[in-house]
């Protein structure tokens, strides 16, 4: 099975295959393929590591309403951040760590920002998307830097298996609308594609505290509109060369406000129309070769860029930029042999800024090699992967990563695993240039590490599917922006301190046409330095859900449930200052096909209007969204 798993990656241009499941031709066995998890194509049910796979008809059924952070969040251990409606920045939370603790990949691209450290999820949207992968836990012995609570890969719409040609249209409440088309084609050895999408949305108003100095009473919507780019051309049958190219940009609207000059920073200026310019982009060069029967090897230059355009907080200040480009060249090659899988991979991460603010020092590079062995003995199932990162700021770091499985039966697993992660301090914490009566960046820190174990029972059979993960993540020289009491200038120190402890439970099955399931996780995310939970972590949450599959028609009710939540921890004493309560949201999806290829679908988030809060402070009351719905027609040509 692995030898024609691996055979099956060179048709397809690495670092964008496997975005369907792939089916075995010989004996018609069809299988989920994940490739995120070891860095080398697995079979789902054979990973150690815990992975969750998010294909198109999951992605579907979001309608054009949700985003990528709210479709993760419906997912086991992660939760999303969001102050404000559609557009506004986004995070996501795997099993209780920081937004920045989440490595995200586009196509294995680094699309993120390095100057804060994040990456725009908003930006990319569900249209230009086939498939997700999740995985929790460390990972920097695979992918370095940021995978402290795991690892996000989005895979776009490309590869063979695409439509021959796709569309899809529609619009929904506060003048939401969506577009997007896609067309593959093929001329002898070379396959291609293209695709676009546009969508947006008047939105709700980002905030509705009127003693907010930001405060507007207006909408914020954003605008976005994308395209994507593929071919690959099969110069032998063991031999492909791949280009692929992503682009995102959009116009987010906020409330904000401008400050006068030092000393008094009086706000003014709050009923502006404040707007942010926002743009992410990745292309990659890849060439696969099966250089004989056990040895792959392929070659990478992956480029992504973060950009961002907004108003300078300064009454007379020129627009704030900031821009990232991250370029990536990797030499990955696998063996198999009948013991196991090998893995040896070269890496070189270049990241560059350029910024209106004046930073001390804009490019840094990370040099990498990374090692993986993995295989089977009868019932046993085991890896071990190690990671040396030399990094031009701060030197090297090694990281590494075991697990162990045992199959008791051909149904039941049980996997552990313990591995060390890290988190480099970004070029704001770095460099942030120095503002009178402001502060800026930390030349001296060090990176955020972490120590993570997890235990695991699986259990498939057929469409039943169960599993346990119980884990436990402690995390030193947690990087947080603290305040002079005497100056009140603020700069980060490496002071925090954090264990996070929780399990996760997660069930479905098949009754007729009938799929229900539902995951659960149970967290203590705490802030040891200070005695306090995470902000904006719950300690309980998770997702009921029913989808019924007709000969026409299907549809999906599903409940997500979150716990009680703090936000907003104190300048001075970190202590929580205030509490969100815990909420619970009723969405409801149908479509009915009208003819080959044709199809019309619905959809409706928080059905009985509730309100509830994402993010909150003692000053502002963030928006979130009602009850609001969308209404669409798709159309797929094999």
């Amino acid at each position: 099975m692995k030898t024609r798993l691996v055979a099956a990656a060179l048709c397809v241009p690495a670092g964008i295959s496997f975005n369907v499941p792939l089916a075995v031709a010989q004996d018609q066995v069809v299988e989920a393929v994940v490739v995120t998890a070891a860095r080398l194509p697995q079979p789902l049910s054979e990973t150690i590591a815990d992975v969750t796979v998010l294909d198109r008809r999951d992605i579907e059924r979001t309608g054009s309403l949700g985003t990528v952070a709210e479709l993760l969040a419906r997912q086991p251990g992660v939760q999303f951040g969001r102050a404000g409606g559609r557009g506004a920045a986004e995070s996501v939370y795997i099993r209780g760590t920081n937004g920045t603790h989440a490595l995200v990949l586009v196509d294995g691209m680094r699309v993120g920002s390095a100057t804060s450290g994040a990456t725009s999820l908003e930006m990319i949207p569900l249209s230009q998307i086939e498939r997700i992968e999740i995985v929790r836990g460390p990972v920097s012995a695979l992918y370095g830097s940021d995978a402290i609570g795991g690892v996000v890969q989005i895979f776009t719409r490309s590869g063979p298996n695409s439509p021959a040609f796709a569309a899809d249209a529609g619009f929904g409440t506060d003048r939401t609308y969506a577009a997007s088309a896609r067309y593959r084609g093929q001329v002898d050895r070379l396959t291609y594609g293209i695709r676009f999408g546009v969508d947006g949305t008047d939105g709700i108003n980002a905030i509705q505290s009127p003693d907010n100095p930001a405060f507007n009473d207006d909408k914020d919507g954003y605008k976005n509109r994308s395209i994507g780019l593929d071919a690959a051309y099969a110069i032998s049958p063991d031999l492909v060369f791949s280009v692929d190219y992503f682009r995102a940009e959009g116009r987010s609207r906020f409330d904000g406000y401008k400050s006068l000059p030092a000393p008094l920073y009086t706000p003014v200026d709050s009923e502006l129309d404040y707007k942010s310019e926002n743009m992410v982009d990745g292309l990659g060069v890849r060439l696969d070769y099966a250089v004989n029967d056990i040895w792959e090897t392929g070659l990478k230059y992956l480029r992504g860029r973060d950009w961002k355009d907004s108003p300078e907080a300064m009454v007379g200040g020129a627009r704030s930029v900031f821009q990232t480009a991250q370029k990536n060249f990797q030499w990955q090659n696998s063996f198999t042999f009948d013991a196991g899988a090998a893995l040896l991979g070269f890496e070189r991460l270049e990241q560059n800024v350029d910024s209106s603010g004046d930073f001390a020092l804009k490019k840094r590079s990370i040099d990498s090699v990374l090692f993986g062995w993995s295989g089977e003995i009868r019932q046993h199932d085991y890896r071990m992967n190690v990671r040396l990162d030399d990094n031009s700021q701060f030197g090297k770091k090694a990281t590494w990563l075991a697990g162990y499985g045992y199959r008791f039966s051909p149904h039941w697993r049980m996997l552990a695993s313990y591995g060390t992660a890290f988190k480099a301090p970004s070029m704001n914490d770095l460099y942030y240039p120095y503002t009178p009566g402001l502060g800026g960046g930390n030349a001296s820190l060090r990176p955020e590490e972490s120590r993570t174990g997890e235990v695991s029972l699986r259990y498939e059979r057929e469409a039943t599917k169960a599993a346990l993960t119980i884990f436990d993540n402690k995390i030193q020289d947690l990087i947080s922006w603290a305040t002079n009491s005497d100056t009140f200038e603020s700069s980060p120190e490496n002071i925090g301190k954090a264990r996070i402890k929780g399990v996760e439970l997660s069930a479905q099955t098949a009754l007729h046409s009938w799929t229900v399931g539902a995951n659960l996780t149970l967290q203590d995310p705490q802030d040891e330095s200070v005695g306090q939970r995470l902000r904006r972590r719950a300690k309980s949450f998770g997702t009921l859900f029913a989808t019924y599959a007709g000969a026409r028609a299907s549809g999906t009710v599903e409940m997500q449930l979150v716990g009680s939540r703090f936000d907003d921890p104190h300048w001075r004493t970190g202590i929580n200052q205030v509490r969100m309560g815990g909420y619970g949201l009723v969405n409801v999806y149908g479509e009915y096909s009208i003819s080959r290829g044709v199809v019309a679908y619905a959809r409706i988030n928080n059905l009985f209007d509730k309100e509830y809060d994402i993010a909150r402070s003692v000053t502002t009351i963030y928006g979130t969204e009602g009850l609001n719905a969308f209404v669409g027609i798709r159309y797929t040509l094999r």
